[in-house]
């Protein structure tokens, strides 16, 4: 006898209502998985992920960790080396050495050929409290020499907790040996440093150091060169060696202080951000005053934006080492956790359009500052440079 439509519509609903039936029976026994495959989540895969982990798993599992794994791992899916997110530690870490504060003995280092020679002597710091002075080379770092250690392991040693002690062995440049034991405390770099200079023939010539683009950087900058001019400065250097970059805006404004009102510093652009040109702003110093600009392979960023700008556009000299090739702008937000995430959100290129991650800023004057010297070489081809320009 052929079904009518009445009796096709109930055989249909008491077979919907078995198929609900062995779902409920099985998602029973088995627990959430079958759950949760039928019905939709509003949780992000990445949480349903570590859910899962944190609450089936048979071992112990540390939450806070699985979460960090996975959101280093996002970031890392964008294949932008520069994309990345920062755990707390990492991120307070980070901000201190943004600042220029971290816990040590407050000292500027180079590698000589069996020790770290002392550049510069922080004032009121550790260092100084304890009698190191600019000249001294530290042989040996809790015992262990700096030839077996190494210069760069050996910096390390250096640094630790606030309080702690670290014990120096220091050879005068005399030739004299002591042990010098330092209590580490809190330090904080000077953002800029300024002296005078004499170049070959007798001129005075400024010079600046930047350490990093933090807040105030342009207004540092611009307040040293005028004071030197005033102290009877006929050129300037600047002093991006090392700097790894910083505030987007600070690079402009240091720029500001030597280009003319308006002048192009570099162009930004980005999926998300438009392309916008930043100019630069403010009184700068008489554009007849020589400037130097020196840098080498840890100069990044900011500092490749400044050294960029004033070679393009013809107002300074660059002395040194190709530079490190950064050309990102990064925004940074902060997470709930206490840590950051950093986002490359454009590029940026100079005034005539090169693009510095495809290999830095070159030298004009290439010169490099040989370990196991006592002279600063590429200090002095930059006095050497001005000189001949009449600084």
């Amino acid at each position: 006898m052929p079904r009518t439509p009445r009796s096709r519509r109930l055989l249909a609903a008491a077979g919907v209502a078995i198929v609900l039936i062995a779902v409920f029976v099985l998602g029973a026994l088995v627990g959430g998985p079958v759950r949760a495959t039928i019905q939709p989540s509003s949780v992000s895969l990445p949480d349903q992920v570590a859910d899962a982990v944190a609450d089936r798993y048979e071992g112990r599992v540390n939450r806070a960790a699985l979460e960090q794994a996975g959101a280093k791992a996002i970031a890392a899916q964008v294949g932008d080396r520069w994309t990345t997110y920062f755990t707390p530690k990492e991120w307070a870490e980070l901000q201190r050495a943004t600042e220029g504060r971290y816990s040590g003995i407050g000292i500027r280092v180079r590698a000589i050929d069996d020790a770290l020679e002392v550049r510069e002597v922080f004032p009121g710091s550790p260092a100084e409290k304890a009698g190191l002075t600019p000249g001294d080379a530290i042989i040996a770092v809790a015992g262990i020499p700096v030839s077996r250690r190494g210069p760069v392991k050996s910096r390390a040693a250096i640094l630790g907790e606030d309080g702690t002690a670290v014990a120096l062995r220091v050879r005068s440049p005399r030739g004299a040996e002591r042990t010098v034991r330092v209590t580490r405390g809190d330090v904080t770099v000077p953002l800029v440093q300024a002296r005078m200079l004499t170049a070959p023939r007798g001129t005075k010539v400024g010079y600046i150091e930047l350490d990093r683009f933090e807040a105030g950087a342009g207004e540092g900058v611009r307040d040293e060169a005028r004071r030197l001019l005033d102290d009877g400065a006929k050129a300037l250097i600047l002093d991006l060696r090392g700097d790894p970059g910083g505030v987007l805006d600070e690079s402009v404004a240091v720029a500001g202080a030597f280009l003319k009102p308006g002048t192009v510093v570099v162009s930004t652009s980005g999926r998300t951000s438009p392309k916008r040109e930043l100019r630069a702003e403010g009184d700068p110093i008489p554009a007849d005053v020589p400037v130097a600009v020196i840098v080498d392979r840890g100069s990044a960023s900011a500092s490749e934006i400044v050294a960029g700008a004033l070679k393009d556009t013809g107002r300074a000299v660059i002395v040194g080492e190709r530079t490190f090739g950064k050309s990102k702008v990064q925004v940074t937000k902060e997470t709930s956790d206490g840590g950051a995430v950093r986002v490359t959100i454009a590029g940026y290129r100079t005034p005539k359009g090169t693009d510095i991650g495809k290999g830095g800023v070159k030298p004009d004057v290439k010169a490099t500052d040989a370990a196991g010297t006592e002279a600063d070489e590429a200090l002095d081809a930059a006095l050497a440079r001005l000189a001949v320009q009449g600084g």
